[in-house]
């Protein structure tokens, strides 16, 4: 890594701490919300079941007890896991994977110095454990999600949605297929270096919603003026 992407990374890693601590705050508002719904729910179901005070108190007041400390666990873990030392390495990785050379590297910081690039943040807090964040250029991309990844433009051949789904059974033979997220698929140039090193033409983005895969294509139209001739292929 030469002296000029070590300064960007440095500046990334700044505004990235921000990003971070005000998703960590998100998670804590979260946890008490989902906290109090256990809770209540349990005792909702008792009533509605139809039993009495004392039995409620019994059963099912301890459960939603149990179940509010659970999800309050689920939010209370990511937030102490996470942390800005473990972004770093994963940004660090993904440079000295993806950059072939040292005039790639000066390509990277001159579109990032320039200014030529847009950027968006997302807050999946229920289900991730770091933000998500998203950087298109004319000439390179980057998403981290938790794993950092790189795109080289010019070694795009097209691009395309596609909606992930996953099976669900809804009781007894019968299972029913529902949408978890968005990726968004990346084919390369055949021999192109992206290509080659992934030993695959495609690549996949994975986004928690459609309206996060939505924004991202905005940023590209904007910044790529390659993006028509992916979007028409």
């Amino acid at each position: 890594m030469n002296a000029k992407l070590a300064a960007w990374l440095e500046e990334e890693m700044k505004e990235f701490s921000g990003i971070l601590q005000t998703f960590k705050k998100k998670q804590k508002n979260k946890a008490p919300l989902w906290m109090a719904a256990c809770l209540i729910g349990m005792v909702a179901i008792g009533f509605v079941a139809g039993y009495d005070i004392a039995y409620i108190m019994r059963v099912h007041f301890p459960i939603g007890c149990g179940l509010a400390l659970f999800a309050g666990l689920c939010f209370w873990l990511p937030s102490r896991v996470s942390n800005i030392k473990a972004v770093r390495k994963g940004y660090e990785k993904a440079m000295e994977n993806f950059f072939q050379s040292q005039e790639e590297q000066d390509l990277f910081v001159r579109q990032m110095e320039s200014g030529s690039y847009d950027k968006v943040n997302f807050f999946n807090v229920n289900v991730e454990t770091y933000p998500a964040r998203f950087i298109a250029g004319p000439d390179f991309w980057m998403y981290f999600n938790g794993n950092c990844r790189f795109v080289r433009t010019e070694d795009i051949q097209s691009i395309r949605k596609e909606i992930e789904k996953t099976r669900v059974n809804t009781g007894g033979s019968r299972a029913k297929k529902i949408a978890i997220g968005v990726s968004m698929v990346i084919t390369y140039k055949q021999n192109s270096v992206s290509a080659n090193k992934n030993r695959n033409t495609d690549d996949f983005l994975f986004f928690q919603k459609e309206e996060q895969y939505e924004e991202v294509l905005a940023l590209i139209k904007r910044q790529c003026p390659q993006y028509q001739s992916w979007i028409g292929n």
